[in-house]
């Protein structure tokens, strides 16, 4: 009776113990027949790193592991090694009548140990398959992309269900991992429910290449999430604890979490990710594209959606981001939606012409969204067909492509010009142009000369200043890129280049002798105008986010720029602050131009009002944000007495001392573009984000008159997406007024001059994005492009 008696005890204890002690268990083996179950042939993977969320442990000789049980766990997830691939999920969910927790890995035969190639999207938020979605798969199988990362905002219940059937590992060809955006926490027993049942833990990381990836979620959103940052922390300090030293970390979250000293935050915990081996940041939701480095070395990326314009009106793009032992190597924004774009700009005729006596220039636009442009020939051919010359073009930019012909003897006769573009897959396009070299042409525009400056140009429209035109660039990719130039306004010869800190993503000023610029960063540069050195420079945001992307404005020796409680005005002798505006901040940016008429500044942040200051003082006069007027992204214009100002889906002008409204229009347009309204005498024109440009009467606000424009190339408008399956006809540069006629650029890469009535006088195919107005000056009009082509055309007649 004893005996039974102490064995009784004893296997009670041992009951007890398991309970109190109790344990997950399981292996991760390598997956030979990638059938996700571990079989008697497959062998266990020995110091592979698991962990629940809160605590983190390694796998045995034999792969085997033993975590002590949570009850606040939800998953195990497998922090998959470099060289390897999860042969189902990273994670699984923890079930209390499951007894063994197996993961399968198999070998990634894209990855290489010194090198990784990976894609990151962002703020997706639809429901909607698109053309997008074929881009990036394409890419990653064609351009060995190892894998996708979402950054966030998937977003709300039908664009999470819809991502997670449409944009996963298995369609997508290469392992595709996701971050909680604010959008992502919805309503639930918990904010992070959803996200946790259709993508599974909302931390964990995983190591490709020679990077170990870290990705943690948003603090907070539209719900209130199960975990804190606290939580978060404590889990991520035991997890990089087991993280190689010399290995890179890249860092994701949605949103910018940390400050200049890259320290993570909660309420009791933080954790120094410079003390790790930081590399990159990785982030969405600000709807922006704005990379910067660092003076620690890290790479600090952000990016717009993908599949819509940004907030400020950034161009829809995905990123291709390249990673090597020392961090990031380079980054490649890439523009979807586009499949063999090729256009011929010049030679087309004698009004589209650059030659000399011996010989002819060649330039042409060409991109492909999927694939790698690796060459591109130009052939001429007589009208036979036979071909008489091939001219191998050279890369300027991401869109052009340039070299130059021998000058035909029979210089009156038509020919075609034949482009070939050779991939990097080993396909190729075609495309055939006609060259009509006539002795004489009645066009009322014809090109005088064109260079490239090698780097993108935003909004930036050539700023003329007596004998030299000056243009800045952007850099969204950490390349050194962003820059000013000084140009020959009688040849575009380069003068000097000056780099900025970031890009310069709007018009440049001028006063007495200096060029002046504000960087993205919030940096303002004063150069001048004939050496090209720097004369003073001051920082207005310490680089706070949204980036700056409006344009400034010179009055009276005064340079009026920023945005927020960073709103300045300055003095451009000496970069002294005259004031500081104290009255108003936050918002997005605003992509418009600011305005100063009758003692007033008119500005605006996007998301949030117009705004009106008086100059001397800074004081803030009034402020509208009804009726649409808070989506602040184009500009104003004025006359004696009024505001012209677009706002959503109206326009309207109201009283500059008061701001009352006057006159208010009744459309279904789409104002969401970077422009102002050009006044005439009779009429408010307008450009929209959909239908080109429309003109209406300057009193009434009727409509009058409207032009099409054609689909844009790239999509910028705020949301503006093909994915609808409607017409997306994009003008992103306010109409220009000169010699009787309109002139202005659009998305869909054409440079138009039309009659003030609205009907057509030219169109000229520039085979690239103009999102910048063209300057004119006297007989000249110059315009900036998307691919940073800088033209100068000559007004030739007066052709009605």
């Amino acid at each position: 009776m004893k005996s039974f008696t102490h064995k009784f005890i004893l296997s009670l204890l041992l009951l007890c113990s398991n309970a109190i002690y109790a344990q997950y268990r399981g292996h991760v083996f390598l997956d030979l027949d990638k059938n996700k179950k571990m079989e008697s042939a497959e062998k266990g993977m020995k110091d592979i790193v698991l962990s629940d969320g809160y605590e983190v442990t390694k796998t045995a000789e034999d792969g085997s592991f033993d975590l002590k049980k949570n009850d606040k766990a939800r998953f195990l997830f497998v922090r998959v090694p470099a060289g390897y691939k999860a042969s189902g999920t990273h994670y699984i969910k923890i079930d209390p009548k499951r007894e063994n927790y197996d993961f399968g890995l198999i070998q990634d035969e894209k990855q290489e140990a010194d090198k990784l190639r990976f894609i990151q999207i962002t703020d997706t938020e639809t429901p909607l398959y698109g053309e997008w979605i074929d881009n990036i798969r394409k890419f990653s199988q064609q351009q060995n992309a190892t894998l996708i990362m979402h950054t966030g905002d998937i977003c709300y219940e039908p664009g999470m269900q819809f991502h997670a059937r449409q944009v996963n590992t298995e369609l997508m060809g290469v392992p595709t991992y996701y971050t909680v955006g604010n959008h992502d926490l919805v309503k639930g027993e918990y904010g992070e429910k959803l996200f946790e049942d259709l993508f599974g833990p909302v931390y964990y990381s995983f190591e490709a290449g020679p990077a170990h990836f870290v990705v943690t979620p948003m603090p907070g959103g539209d719900y209130a999430p199960s975990y804190s940052q606290d939580q978060v922390i404590a889990w991520l300090k035991k997890d990089l604890a087991l993280k190689t030293k010399d290995k890179p970390l890249i860092f994701i979250n949605h949103d910018l979490l940390v400050g200049k000293d890259f320290v993570m935050r909660g309420k009791t915990d933080s954790i120094d990710l410079k003390q790790y081996n930081l590399k990159a940041y990785l982030y969405g939701h600000w709807h922006n594209n704005y990379s910067f480095g660092s003076r620690d070395g890290v790479a600090v990326i952000s990016t717009n959606a993908p599949n819509k314009g940004g907030i400020d009106n950034s161009a829809a793009q995905f990123l291709v981001i390249d990673v090597d032992k020392r961090g990031v190597s380079k980054i490649t924004p890439k523009y979807p939606y586009l499949s063999d774009h090729i256009a011929l700009i010049y030679p087309q005729s004698k009004q589209m012409q650059i030659s000399n006596r011996k010989e002819i220039e060649i330039s042409t636009s060409v991109y492909h969204t999927e694939k790698n442009v690796i060459s591109v020939y130009a052939t001429l051919l007589n009208k036979f067909g036979t071909a008489i010359k091939t001219a191998k073009l050279k890369p300027v930019s991401d869109w052009n492509w340039r070299g130059n012909f021998t000058v035909p003897r029979c210089a009156d006769q038509q020919y075609d010009i034949m482009l070939e573009v050779n991939y990097g897959d080993s396909t190729q396009a075609l495309k055939k142009f006609a060259w009509h070299n006539e002795p004489t042409s009645t066009a009322f525009l014809q090109l005088a000369w064109s260079k490239n400056i090698g780097s993108n140009v935003w909004k930036s429209s050539p700023l003329v200043q007596g004998q030299r035109v000056y243009v800045a660039s952007i850099d969204d990719a950490i390349g050194g890129k962003s820059k000013i130039q000084a140009l020959k306004a009688q040849s575009g010869e380069t003068i000097w280049t000056f780099h900025t800190q970031n890009s310069v993503k709007q018009k440049l000023a001028y006063s007495n002798g200096l060029v002046l610029a504000t960087d993205m960063g919030g940096t303002v540069y004063a150069i001048d105008e004939k050496e090209g050195k720097l004369v003073w420079k001051k920082d207005l945001s310490g680089g706070r986010l949204p980036g700056y992307v409006s344009a400034g404005v010179v009055r009276d020796g005064i340079y009026y720029t920023g945005a927020g409680n960073y709103l300045s005005a300055i003095k451009v002798e000496d970069g002294k602050t005259v004031w500081r505006n104290s009255d108003w901040n936050g918002g997005e940016g605003m992509p418009g131009e600011l305005l100063i008429t009758n003692g007033y500044l008119i500005t605006g942040a996007n998301w949030n009002a117009l705004f009106v200051h008086d100059c001397k003082t800074g004081k803030l006069l009034w402020k509208k944000n009804e009726d649409g007027l808070r989506f602040r992204t184009g500009g104003a214009s004025a006359d004696e007495n009024s505001l012209y100002v677009a706002g959503l889906n109206n326009l309207f002008r109201l009283d500059q001392k008061k701001g009352t409204l006057l006159t208010k229009s009744q459309t279904d347009d789409d104002f969401k573009v970077m422009a102002s309204p050009l006044l005439t005498e009779e009429r408010v024109i307008m450009p929209t984000a959909t239908n080109g440009i429309k003109a209406f009467d300057r009193n009434a606000l009727t409509e009058k008159w409207s032009f099409q424009t054609e689909e844009a190339l790239i999509y910028s408008s705020a949301y503006s997406t093909p994915d609808l399956h409607k017409k997306v006809a994009t003008v992103e540069s306010s109409v220009r007024y000169a010699a009787g006629k309109l002139f202005f650029g659009g998305s869909d890469g054409y440079l138009y001059v039309l009659n003030l009535d609205g009907t057509l006088v030219q169109k000229v195919n520039l085979g690239t994005p103009i999102l910048a107005e063209v300057s004119i000056h006297g007989n000249e009009v110059f315009v900036a492009d998307f691919a940073g082509n800088i033209y100068c055309f000559n007004i030739t007649t007066t052709k009605k």
